[in-house]
């Protein structure tokens, strides 16, 4: 028997924030945050899954390090597309 296709992570977060009913709408502290390291000069702009994470921990359903683990291994995951969509791209042949 064929074992079946590991979850994505983005599918596991979804799951976690609907299952906790967290969203991925960015409170006040999230649009601030965002501001401050506009000044700064960084840019950080968060997809969808990061920002439920982020939600998620600030509702107490994972914990930092669950937060980091997830980030990481969802970060991998795109990596991994961005890479084969380049790769297979008609420029690069």
């Amino acid at each position: 028997m064929i074992p079946p296709a590991t979850k994505s992570v983005a599918s596991e977060v979804r799951q976690l924030a609907r299952l906790h009913k967290v969203t991925s709408k960015r409170d006040g502290v999230s649009r601030m945050a965002g501001k401050i390291s506009s000044l700064s000069g960084d840019t950080v702009v968060l997809d969808t899954v990061e920002q439920l994470l982020v939600n998620l921990k600030r509702k107490g359903v994972i914990t930092t390090s669950d937060l980091l683990a997830m980030q990481v291994r969802y970060l991998e995951e795109k990596g991994m597309v961005e890479r084969r969509t380049k790769k297979g791209s008609p420029q690069n042949s």
